[in-house]
């Protein structure tokens, strides 16, 4: 199936062009996939910077703070009121003075170990459960820095995040706690930090996962991602992922942990602009490739076309033409290739050739044709003149059994003329129509017997079939015999009767020949004398014809020949008419 579909060199171009264009081009496209993937890293780890980045806010808030409650930590006042000094009004004044220069602080507080508020910036020393928050426990149990998540601040009216750092003694002993309590609302400046893409969403999320800043303060949802909890997302190791963000738009995250993973800055970007650019660049990429493939291969069945198929195709006509005995047009070709024109000047050259060698066969064969016709014309003249001088000798008075065997002989002479006046009435001056042979036959055999038509009838069934003249001559004379043997013998005494031949060919060229008569029954195969020479003869016939022949009877007499139209083997011809005739005179 492959071989066939490669036969047109067409498409055997096609196939060595696709070979050549289609290999470099998928390396192109595995190249051109390869580097999408990477741009699309590299887009995904610009989305973890730009969360850096977006923290700076949240460091820097977090640094002053801890710089602020250093400070406050060292601040004599402050270690005074911790040891137990009751000027209450010179430790406000400090804290107060520490946190006004930033609006960001919404009080500043000194605590004692168990929670008891010492002073405050705003004056008040109002109670609050602070002892049993976290922040407050790893302040003072854990001696470090700690930050709360959301919390609402009862005194203050709004919510903070508590940042506290412990007080320690010489001796290293944690003596009290600095709480800082910082505004929600001021940590909206969150993910506004220059170099951030515009289209960009910046949450703020403690770890407890909930939202302390959101990037759409309208709707309060933001660019929150909706297929994923945010408790899994803070508390998980997958700092970048794609979800869906409760406003519908498909983003790509990333998670930056700041202050000891209390709080979290969840930035997205929209994969449609992060991810669509570098999927179109890809896109262009694989259809500039295609396009290439397309257009090299378009160039190759043009290209084969106009340079290489068309000018064969003339060719292949004009070869064409020639094979089918034509005389074929001369086509231009003109822009044709140097190898194309010099094979059509050869094909050109190589008809006239064959034309006038054409003329030369058909004149001679014209010739042979009417000298072997004329041959043909003048074998049957010379039986017919051999035939009349057998009859001139025929009347001298020599007995009864010497005219009987000239006449016998004069009709084959005639059964051998007539078939040379078929070959030569024939158009191939080979071959006879053997049903109009055989009833001329059959006719002239009955019409030398003298035995009337009205008494003994002639019944034949013969089909329309072509016999070589080597086959036709021992048919015809073999069917002599036998009709003459029955016009002789199967109806004495004037004895009415029928004589049927009837002949039957297969597709395969075997054929039977029945000659049968109702008469007396005279059966050759019974006969007890020795051969006659008529007897000899349709042995003779029935082994050049290479056939097999049964004689039956009585009742009546049936002949069956079978043989082949057409020898199976290489058979020696038969002899010259002429040659024939005399040895049947002989």
């Amino acid at each position: 199936m492959i071989r066939q579909f490669l036969g047109p060199l067409r498409r055997r171009l096609l196939l060595v062009f696709a070979i050549v264009l289609v290999v470099p081009t998928g390396f192109g496209i595995l190249a051109a996939i390869q580097h999408y993937n990477d741009q699309v890293d590299q887009a995904r780890r610009s989305t973890e910077r730009y969360a850096t980045l977006a923290s700076n806010n949240e460091s820097n808030l977090l640094w002053q703070s801890q710089q602020i409650a250093d400070e406050l930590a060292h601040n004599t006042i402050v270690e005074a009121a911790i040891a137990g000094s009751e000027d209450v009004a010179a430790c406000q004044a400090t804290l107060k003075a520490a946190i006004d220069p930033y609006p960001v602080y919404a009080v500043a507080s000194l605590l004692a170990v168990d929670g008891r508020p010492i002073c405050r910036s705003t004056g008040s020393l109002a109670s609050s459960d602070v002892a049993n928050t976290d922040w407050f426990k790893n302040a003072v149990n854990g001696g470090r820095a700690s930050l709360s998540g959301y919390t609402f601040a009862p005194i203050l009216k709004e919510p903070i995040l508590a940042y506290g750092t412990p007080v320690f003694d010489s001796a290293g002993h944690v003596r009290g706690v600095i709480g800082l309590g910082i505004r929600l609302r001021w940590l909206a400046a969150s993910g506004q930090e220059p170099g951030l893409p515009p289209e960009a969403t910046v949450d703020l999320l403690d770890k407890n996962g909930v939202p302390l800043v959101v990037s759409d303060e309208v709707t309060g949802s933001g660019g929150l991602p909706t297929s994923r909890p945010i408790k899994e997302i803070i508390s998980g190791f997958d700092r970048s992922f794609d979800a869906v963000g409760r406003d519908g738009v498909l983003r790509n995250y990333a998670v930056h942990p700041i202050a000891d993973g209390n709080l979290f800055v969840l930035l997205g970007q929209p994969t449609g602009t992060l991810i669509a650019p570098l999927q179109r660049d890809l896109a262009i990429q694989i259809a500039t490739l295609s396009l290439v493939v397309l257009g090299g291969l378009a160039t190759a069945v043009i290209g084969s076309r106009l340079l290489v198929t068309r000018w064969i195709a003339l060719l292949t006509d004009e070869a064409r033409a020639i094979e089918t005995g034509t005389t074929p047009h001369a086509p231009s070709f003109a822009g044709a290739p140097t190898e194309i024109r010099e094979l059509n000047d050869t094909l050109t050259a190589m008809a006239g050739r064959i034309k006038a060698r054409e003329r030369e066969l058909s004149e001679s064969l014209a010739q042979k044709q009417v000298m072997l016709r004329e041959i043909h014309h003048r074998v049957k003249n010379n039986l017919q003149t051999v035939t009349s001088l057998l009859n001139l000798y025929a009347r001298i008075p020599r007995g009864e059994a010497i005219k009987q065997a000239f006449a016998d002989v004069q009709t084959r002479i005639n059964t051998l003329a007539l078939v040379h006046r078929h070959l030569y009435e024939s158009q191939d001056l080979r071959e006879i129509d053997l049903a109009a042979f055989m009833s001329n036959l059959c006719r002239l055999i009955q019409d030398g017997s003298g035995v009337p038509a009205r008494r003994v009838g002639l019944k034949l069934s013969i089909p329309r079939l072509t016999l070589s003249g080597d086959r036709a001559a021992p048919l015809a004379l073999l069917t002599t015999e036998l009709l003459t043997n029955a016009f002789k013998h199967a109806f004495p005494d004037h004895r009415p009767g029928l004589i049927s031949v009837r002949l039957v060919a297969d597709e395969d060229g075997n054929a039977t020949l029945t000659i049968s008569d109702d008469g007396v029954g005279r059966s050759f195969e019974s006969d007890t004398n020795p051969p006659t020479m008529g007897r000899n003869l349709i042995n003779a016939f029935t082994r050049q014809l290479g056939g097999k022949l049964i004689i039956s009877g009585p009742p009546g007499t049936t002949a069956v020949l079978e043989f082949t139209l057409e020898p199976r083997i290489a058979e020696h011809p038969l002899p010259a008419p002429t040659e024939s005739a005399s040895q049947v005179s002989a």
